[in-house]
């Protein structure tokens, strides 16, 4: 249960950064929405709180040695995504190094 529970923490850490992001482009649009950055800038603060707490949560009963490099690699996994679909494609040098990530959160958690 700890793995379902890290794994939506770091889902919610990685749209966090996606939200801060995307409140960054909006309010560099300078378009006269500016309600928008500021909800979505909220919307972050509050993905980072429940993600923080479910990381908490976890902890009670995962070893820190696992819990903190899976967290990690779904954050990493979310934000590579949301550039991949979002931004740009991704440069080779990014997917060896999020391959390297995955498979070295894959030996620590043997």
């Amino acid at each position: 249960m700890s793995v379902v529970i890290l794994i939506a923490s770091g889902t919610l850490g990685g749209l966090a950064s996606v939200l801060l992001r995307l409140a960054a482009l909006k309010a560099a649009t300078g378009l006269p929405n500016e309600w928008m950055p500021l909800l979505l800038r909220a919307a972050a603060l509050c993905s980072y709180g429940v993600g923080f707490l479910l990381y908490a949560l976890a902890l009670r009963k995962a070893n820190l040695g696992i819990a903190y490099p899976l967290m990690v690699a779904v954050s990493i996994f979310v934000v590579l995504t949301f550039t991949a679909l979002h931004e740009h494609a991704l440069k080779p040098t990014q997917l060896v190094g999020a391959v390297l990530i995955l498979g070295g959160v894959w030996l620590v958690t043997r």
